[in-house]
């Protein structure tokens, strides 16, 4: 049986360009954000449970009608099945049983990172909302 292979700089190519076709201020993985944002993701636990130094694949600031601003974080994988993680009650599935952060399916899924990336700017930001968006893909078996 061949091993699937990532197809993660596709999604990374191909979100960003929806990214840049809207005309979004976004920035990648070692572009800063925004000192407060960046500290955040800096001191925070890493997705593998490491001294920090998170770095979400994209990231960006939107601001809405009312001048509110929301921090948005994306974490990219290249594979079908590591969209999301979730618990036996449904929610992302970030902790393990002790209640400690469950870092394989922090760093395994999308979603679970990226909201291991919001949780680090609710607990070290001003910020009171974050989106956090996880997105994989895959080739078909006929390469499409």
């Amino acid at each position: 049986m061949i091993k699937q292979q990532s197809i993660e700089p596709k999604i990374a190519d191909l979100v960003n360009g929806w990214l840049k076709s809207y005309k979004l201020d976004y920035k990648l993985e070692q572009e800063s954000l925004n000192e407060e944002i960046d500290k955040a993701l800096d001191e925070y636990k890493s997705k593998s449970g490491g001294a920090g130094g998170n770095r979400p694949d994209a990231k960006l600031l939107l601001q809405d009608e009312a001048l509110n601003h929301y921090p948005i974080l994306i974490e990219y994988k290249g594979y079908k099945d590591k969209l999301i993680r979730l618990d036996e009650d449904g929610r992302v599935d970030n902790r393990t049983s002790k209640n400690e952060p469950n870092y394989k399916n922090i760093n395994s899924y999308a979603v679970n990172g990226a909201v291991h990336y919001a949780n680090a700017v609710l607990h070290y930001t001003s910020y009171t909302d974050v989106i956090a968006i996880g997105v994989t893909g895959y080739k078909k078996a006929n390469g499409g």
